[in-house]
């Protein structure tokens, strides 16, 4: 079942950078069986980033948070990794309502 969360964490490189840095380990996430619905920073702080992803199962979450290899690519875009706060969305939600807004 796949498991959806949201996660505020502190960015230190800008947003752009945390970005770029999403894009290029792409390929690895889809094969992980990880997906960003969302990612933005406050509007009055860019340094905190929230996020909603989704991750295939349990399992991938962990995995997810278990890759030093990850972590440190992160760590290397800006990430506070400590500061970083995820928490499981209950299965009781719906998305694009009424519709999907998508800025790319």
């Amino acid at each position: 079942m796949a498991i959806i969360t949201k996660s505020k964490i502190t960015i230190t490189k800008g947003f752009d950078a945390w970005q770029e840095m999403v894009y290029s380990i792409e390929d690895k996430l889809t094969e992980m069986g990880i997906s960003f619905l969302f990612a933005g920073t406050e509007k009055d702080d860019p340094t905190k980033l929230h996020a909603v992803m989704r991750f295939d199962s349990m399992d991938v979450l962990k995995q997810f948070g278990a890759d030093e290899a990850l972590t440190e690519i992160r760590r290397e875009a800006g990430a506070v990794i400590e500061s970083g706060v995820m928490t499981i969305i209950s299965d009781d939600f719906f998305t694009n309502y009424p519709e999907a807004f998508v800025k790319n």
